[in-house]
């Protein structure tokens, strides 16, 4: 009998381990605990297959990556000097002050966070307001910049705890965000947000909501996936 063989598949920035097996007769993906991707398959299946599988369960595939990156433990923040939170992409040092440059009681100055000792107790509280205030300011901004492309534009946008969700719209053309979105790189900041203006159109996940969104960003498959394989790094 023919032993099993392993293999490696690429697409994008995802890697399957394809695991052919001469007692399979069908494929199935799957995503282990570590996180590592996984094809079962028959001996000799053809890549031009698996791709095609790959692509028809990408939703599925970067939910279930989510999910495992969202309940790995994280170290409980302490706000003291020296931590490091993330802001656009970019972790920031953490300066305990009695006082802060600009006067309030966070503010970003000179390449590092300062936050008063006085709201250390309620250091998170202040983070995400923090947070809420300067995400809205870009999503405004960055609205602004694409509206000549675009078909649709919110009634209203809200920043707000969406849990696991990075986004959210309804039928009343409100668009909600994340406030861990402004943790984000920019890019992928940009990618939630256009994501969400492509649905106040296209209220599902079939082929025309796609190629709306390819058309504004064409490179979105790629920052979708680095999304579901980094993003649960960017909280708070």
């Amino acid at each position: 009998m023919t032993s099993a063989t392993h293999w490696e598949l690429s697409r994008g920035e995802l890697t399957f381990t394809v695991k052919e097996s001469p007692r399979r007769t069908t494929v199935s993906l799957g995503v282990e605990r570590d996180g590592q991707l996984v094809i079962l398959a028959p001996v000799g299946i053809s890549p031009s297959r698996l791709e095609a599988l790959v692509q028809a369960k990408q939703d599925w595939l970067y939910g279930k990556l989510a999910l495992k990156q969202h309940h790995r433990e994280r170290p409980r923040r302490e706000f003291v000097t020296g931590e490091g939170f993330w802001y656009a992409g970019r972790s920031y040092r953490l300066q305990l002050v009695s006082r802060t440059a600009q006067g309030a009681e966070l503010s970003l100055h000179q390449g590092r966070f300062e936050l008063t000792r006085d709201r250390v107790p309620s250091g998170r509280a202040a983070f995400i307001a923090w947070y809420k205030a300067h995400l809205r300011a870009w999503a405004q901004g960055t609205l602004a910049r694409h509206a000549s492309r675009l078909h649709c534009l919110p009634r209203a946008l809200r920043v707000l705890d969406l849990g696991q969700r990075w986004g959210s719209c309804n039928s009343s053309q409100e668009l909600y965000l994340h406030w861990r979105v402004a943790l984000l790189p920019r890019r992928m900041a940009e990618y939630v947000l256009l994501h969400e203006l492509v649905h106040l159109e296209y209220h599902h996940h079939r082929a025309e909501f796609w190629s709306r969104l390819e058309v504004l960003l064409p490179d979105y498959a790629e920052r979708k996936a680095w999304l579901a394989l980094n993003g649960a790094e960017y909280d708070l």
